[in-house]
């Protein structure tokens, strides 16, 4: 059987067909064959990523860039005189034993890691010049490629090449020092503990002059509290009218025992006279004397105590003022002493920084420790691995 075909349908016909050809070209396109390095590198991206590409870098530096560092070590150990041992009666005499220093210890443990170390090292070591040796590496050299030349940057620098400890058992200060070349960690050492014996210099000197000059100063204080005492005794005794009442009271005294005997005398003379001769001429003789003479030792006694001219409160002023002379005296005395021993302790140092062990050149490099530090890289960048992909197996997991 025949069927007619209308224009209209065969014009549509036609137009299908090149839409159909694109559809199929399309599909062929999108299902064509990825490259199998492309394929490689999707599948080994993360480890590619986290492990092989930082361990790479570190054998790269570590092997063939990074260049070796040799390192110097010096101890010493900061002492002071032990004044443990002093007598108060001997004071003058110091002991010869020492003991550490603490303080100064860690006085010369800032002064290493400070900025003032940094200045004397580029004055009298030329520190910019060792930091950039020629064999030295572009990340450890000074300046390199991560750092520019600023003063803040050469300390920093600096603090990654000296590092300084001390033991607290035995107080020994280790000073450790790397550079480029053996002999340049010698010399910054050495340029390092001459400073630091220098510090300790001007703490001893320092510490003479504030003593001395307290010293001195106690002494013109003492100086004038004996001259006040001095004048205010001199003035007492211009008011007083005597120079030592003491002594006025102690004649009184020797009057009044004479006129006691003869009182006493007297009084053994009238009663003979009345047993031999109650009415003879000499008994009133004897008996106006005995009343003179009693009298005059009353007279005597209110002069040392029984009247406002009375020598008692005087004398008792002129020992209180004689005592606080002598307490006077006492502390200038005490006050010389003292300065003679400052004087005696200024000849002599204080402190004393004691070198232990010399800074030697090394033989080898000893950093950096080129194994160790590849194997930490490693080591790090496979657990960096094993999280990720712990985390994208678990997000995998959830999204299925």
């Amino acid at each position: 059987m025949s069927q007619d075909v209308t224009p209209g349908h065969l014009s549509d016909y036609v137009e299908l067909v090149p839409l159909r050809s694109g559809a199929a070209q399309a599909t062929i396109s999108a299902e064509a064959p990825v490259p199998h390095w492309l394929r490689w590198l999707r599948r080994y991206a993360l480890f590619i990523v986290t492990v092989a590409l930082p361990s790479t870098i570190a054998i790269l530096y570590y092997g063939v860039i990074a260049a070796d560092r040799y390192s110097s070590e010096a101890q010493f150990v900061v002492r002071s005189p032990n004044r443990a041992g002093f007598d108060q009666l001997s004071s003058v005499i110091p002991s010869t034993g020492t003991e550490r220093a603490s303080d100064e210890a860690s006085a010369v443990h800032q002064f290493v890691r400070s900025r003032d170390a940094v200045e004397l090292l580029v004055r009298q070591a030329d520190l910019r010049a060792i930091l950039a040796r020629p064999e030295s590496d572009p990340v450890w050299r000074f300046p390199g490629w991560f750092t520019k030349d600023l003063r803040e940057k050469l300390f920093q620098r600096y603090q990654d090449f000296v590092t300084i400890k001390q033991d607290s058992a035995t107080g020994i200060s280790t000073l450790t020092v790397q550079s480029f070349r053996p002999d340049d960690s010698v010399r910054i050492a050495e340029v390092l503990l001459q400073g630091s014996e220098a510090l300790i210099n001007r703490l001893n000197e320092r510490s003479r002059r504030d003593t001395i000059a307290a010293a001195e100063k106690e002494v013109e204080s003492a100086k004038a509290r004996a001259f006040e005492r001095r004048e205010e005794l001199t003035t007492f005794r211009m008011r007083a009218g005597t120079v030592d009442p003491a002594k006025s009271s102690q004649s009184l005294l020797e009057t009044i025992g004479k006129l006691s005997f003869d009182a006493a005398q007297v009084n053994a003379q009238l009663a003979e006279a009345l047993r031999s001769s109650p009415l003879g001429p000499q008994i009133a003789n004897l008996r106006n004397r005995l009343q003179a003479t009693e009298q005059q030792i009353v007279e005597e006694k209110r002069r040392i105590g029984g009247s406002a001219q009375a020598l008692a409160p005087i004398i008792a002023d002129y020992e209180r003022l004689v005592l606080e002379r002598e307490f006077a005296d006492r502390v200038l005395a005490s006050a010389l002493a003292s300065l003679e021993t400052a004087r005696l302790e200024s000849q002599r140092q204080q402190l004393y920084l004691e070198r232990v062990v010399e800074p030697h050149a090394a033989d080898y490099p000893s950093h950096p420790k080129r194994l160790m530090w590849v194997g930490i890289v490693i080591l790090l960048s496979l657990s960096v691995y094993a999280i990720c992909r712990s985390l994208i197996d678990n997000i995998r997991a959830h999204e299925h």
